[in-house]
């Protein structure tokens, strides 16, 4: 198992990647980031993760793509594609062919690219969405906030959420931190539908003043005031998803904006320990900025 200390230090870096797909991600760059030697760096990254630096790279890359084809319809896909990284359009098709079995320029961009790897997790969604009540989008500015955050892989299986959730709060409670009265996000790395499920990540962070620092398992974000398009659900996760899917799919391609370079975020009105695990009360929450040309 990796020490804590590594684990924060590949967060840290998996956060700079995402916030700088077009910019400088060699082994040196990215070394210094984790304060490692290339050498270490690139077989602790790694051991930590289960991708090599060059896997996780592309698939963020993807990622991203996928998320700016299906937002925005009529934008180029050159333009995407050096937005993302990508020195040309040639290089982006054949890593996204190369994925996902498709050309980018022949995907409809609405199809899901990959499987899910949850059980009827389709099916669950198509029902959702008939149950009702429809998804509606409201734009919101949040102002800057600062986390203490833990971070999970494959969170929707089995008991991860729960069982990272205590850790977290046991770690405030240890430094005195009303967690209860803070502000309480849920922040999600990866696009399930372009990620396989054992990569897939997910934050819980709740708010904490300047002198929390990360320590242990538990990291601090800092995000900057944002402007975001939100949609309140509650219910069992399958309504989450039916929230995310009306976002992307439908909301997104007819406004004038598109999402930024940030996770999605779900911002708990009732805390999941309240509601006994058993349905969430959020508002999903994409940042978003004007479409660019």
């Amino acid at each position: 198992m990796a020490s804590p200390t590594y684990v924060l230090r590949m967060n840290r870096v998996m956060d700079h990647v995402r916030s700088h797909l077009d910019g400088d991600l060699s082994l040196e760059t990215l070394g210094k980031v984790a304060h490692f030697s290339p050498y270490h760096f690139h077989r602790i990254f790694k051991a930590t993760t289960g991708e090599t630096l060059v896997q996780f790279t592309q698939r963020a890359r993807l990622e991203r793509a996928a998320y700016l084809m299906k937002a925005t319809p009529k934008r180029e896909l050159g333009s995407i594609a050096l937005e993302v990284g990508f020195s040309a359009q040639s290089d982006f098709s054949r890593v996204f062919k190369r994925r996902y079995g498709i050309a980018p320029s022949t995907w409809d961009r609405k199809t899901r690219l990959d499987d899910t790897g949850l059980e009827n997790f389709d099916e669950n969604v198509v029902a959702a969405r008939a149950e009702g009540p429809e998804p509606v989008a409201r734009v919101v500015d949040h102002p800057a906030i600062r986390l203490a955050y833990i971070r999970m892989k494959t969170p929707f299986v089995g008991d991860t959420l729960r069982r990272g959730y205590e850790q977290l709060t046991a770690w405030l409670e240890q430094r005195s931190v009303d967690w209860r009265s803070s502000t309480l996000l849920g922040l999600s790395w990866d696009n399930y539908e372009t990620t396989p499920l054992d990569q897939v990540r997910f934050d819980f962070g709740f708010a904490v003043d300047d002198h929390i620092e990360a320590d242990g398992d538990i990291g601090i974000h800092a995000f900057a005031p944002v402007r975001a398009a939100d949609v309140h659900c509650r219910g069992p996760l399958s309504r989450i998803a039916v929230a995310w899917d009306y976002l992307y799919n439908e909301w997104l391609p007819n406004s004038r904006f598109e999402p930024e370079d940030m996770p999605g975020i779900k911002r708990f009105r009732t805390r999941p320990d309240e509601l006994g695990w058993d349905e969430w009360d959020v508002d999903c929450s994409i940042a978003v900025r004007p479409v660019q040309p």
